[in-house]
């Protein structure tokens, strides 16, 4: 590994919240850092004009795109110039070298997934902290002796000092293709957790990952779809054991953490806290204490027979696919829209689609949903979200029995929020502002 301490002048490339954390880490422990962001702003320690053979390391930040379709100029120039370059991961590794990591990834569920571990992990007595792409930087966690990482495939794919004691991939479907190319370069930027783990954990429906790692050496597969041929399995709402065939988990007694994609959360993590010892009834007590994560399926408010819920962090179809199948038996009035990730929707949600009774589409999006429902379903343009909220409520209030109006945009929130996070909370706003 490099010895950053070292190195007389290091770049950092993206000054968002990852960039920023390693900028300021580094400056504490006296490296000279300088950083070249593409965006407008007060930026420390800027350089406009790069060369990059007057750096000895560049660290890129996790956003920042690398391969050969569409690496960014600097990254390129210092691949060109065999200056070696980092992820963020890389530099906590440098520095932490003795951590012990479960790393945890996927292309949906992976934040509630982390967050579930690292509570039962605390409740039960370890040293232990949770980080990355769930929103907290490396450098910001404080000490432990474990560490529970949400790992993205852009962190993944860039990364090259990979060393985990524990790896989970939850699932793998089309995402974030205009970075990595396709989904065969998606799913090699996952498996790479899996690759650099000693014990794994892989999901028995995820035909892409079960086909490279159902057959190696430490691998649990774990079931939603009461497949006893998989070592845990999900079967009419409890969790099975393969071994002894006898229930594990009742799913039931945690209302704060309904549907089936949540059901697959828990076994994972119920899996792999197993592993480390722990007793099927201290993990079942500790999920029971579980609070669910932020603009995840949350429930705002209820008005009269209307209920609205934030789901602001499903930021692809098969995330929204999920949210629709929790509310089976509500009619849906469901609102979608920001930055598409150019996937075909209906191969995830056509099945869901029953309870939906309209569509409000707003942001970047609007005409590309809208010729994706047409004929399916009646879609609304609100251009905005405010406007597709009051539009949706008021729709909803109308109608008999229960209801729900749902922010589950499908989409990223880069064209008219600054995150999934600030849209989330936008959206909270507005609906404790409703009468």
């Amino acid at each position: 590994m490099l010895n950053l301490d070292s190195c007389r002048n290091v770049l950092v490339v993206g000054y968002g919240v990852s960039g920023k954390s390693v900028y300021e880490f580094l400056k504490k422990r006296g490296v000279n850092v300088s950083v070249y962001d593409d965006r407008d702003g007060n930026i420390p320690d800027r350089v406009m004009d790069v060369q990059c053979k007057h750096f000895d390391v560049v660290i890129k930040s996790p956003s920042i795109p690398f391969m050969l379709h569409n690496c960014h100029p600097v990254i390129k120039e210092a691949n060109d110039t065999g200056i070696p370059v980092l992820s963020t991961f890389d530099v906590f590794r440098i520095y932490n070298p003795n951590a012990k990591i479960i790393a945890v990834t996927g292309t949906n569920g992976k934040s509630t997934t982390t967050a579930l571990i690292c509570h039962i992990m605390h409740k039960a007595g370890f040293s232990v902290e949770m980080g990355g792409n769930i929103g907290v930087p490396y450098f910001e966690m404080p000490q432990a002796e474990w560490y529970v990482l949400e790992m993205s495939s852009y962190e993944l794919a860039s990364s090259q000092y990979l060393d985990f004691e524990i790896s989970c991939v939850l699932n793998i479907e089309p995402d974030h293709l205009a970075f990595h190319g396709n989904l065969e370069y998606y799913a090699s930027a996952k498996h790479k957790a899996l690759e650099h783990a000693q014990f794994r954990f892989i999901s028995y429906e995820d035909e892409i990952t079960m086909s490279r790692y159902a057959y190696r050496d430490n691998v649990v597969t774990i079931s939603t779809e009461n497949e006893p041929n998989s070592d845990i399995y999900v079967c009419e709402n409890a969790i099975f054991n393969n071994s002894t065939n006898r229930i594990a988990v009742n799913l039931s007694v945690f209302p704060n953490l309904r549907g089936k994609h949540n059901h697959q959360n828990i076994a994972f993590a119920y899996a792999i806290c197993k592993h480390l010892g722990l007793q099927s009834r201290e993990i079942i007590n500790h999920i029971s204490s579980f609070v669910p994560l932020p603009h995840r399926l949350n429930t705002v408010r209820k008005i009269g027979n209307v209920v609205f819920v934030n789901d602001s962090k499903a930021t692809n179809p098969g995330s929204a696919a999920r949210a629709l199948a929790t509310f089976v038996g509500y009619k849906i009035y469901w609102l979608v829209g920001g930055r598409s990730k150019k996937v075909d929707p209906m191969v995830y949600i056509r099945d869901y689609m029953a309870g939906v009774q309209k569509i409000y589409l707003f942001g970047e999006s609007m005409d590309e949903f809208g010729a994706v429902f047409k004929g399916i379903k009646k879609t609304v343009r609100c251009q905005t979200m405010m406007t597709a909220l009051n539009m949706a409520y008021q729709d909803a209030k109308l109608d008999n029995g229960a209801s729900v109006v749902l922010l589950s945009p499908m989409c990223a929130s880069f064209d008219q929020f600054d995150s999934f996070e600030h849209r989330g909370n936008e959206f909270v706003k507005m609906v404790q502002g409703l009468e």
